[in-house]
């Protein structure tokens, strides 16, 4: 027998802690406020601000998990300005000229 199975829209295939946030992309947040860490430890021994530290740390890991979380078409902020620039990398302007313009055989190339 054949049978067919539907599986309804919006169904992740992939284990999430939170919507849109999953093993992956907490690996990214807490690298980057790893990084945000030591950055923040340089900042505070050069200006002993310890709230610009802080903010250091807070800026790092809050931005990351903003841009990797997904929302329902499992795109997150990071992946759709990617698809951004190559989509401008890749756009090509062709000059061209009307035919019914008066200077049109001049502008043949």
């Amino acid at each position: 027998m054949d049978y067919t199975f539907y599986i309804p829209k919006n169904v992740s295939t992939r284990f999430e802690l939170v919507k849109g946030i999953g093993i992956k992309e907490l690996i990214y947040t807490g690298i980057a406020t790893i990084i945000g860490v030591i950055i923040a430890f340089i900042i505070n021994a050069i200006t002993k601000n310890y709230l610009l530290s802080v903010s250091f740390v807070a800026l790092f890991g809050g931005l990351t998990f903003f841009f990797n979380m997904k929302d329902n078409n499992n795109q997150s902020i990071l992946m759709q300005l990617q698809n951004v620039v190559r989509f401008f990398k890749i756009q090509k302007f062709y000059k061209y000229s009307v035919k019914g313009d008066e200077n049109y055989e001049s502008k043949l190339f």
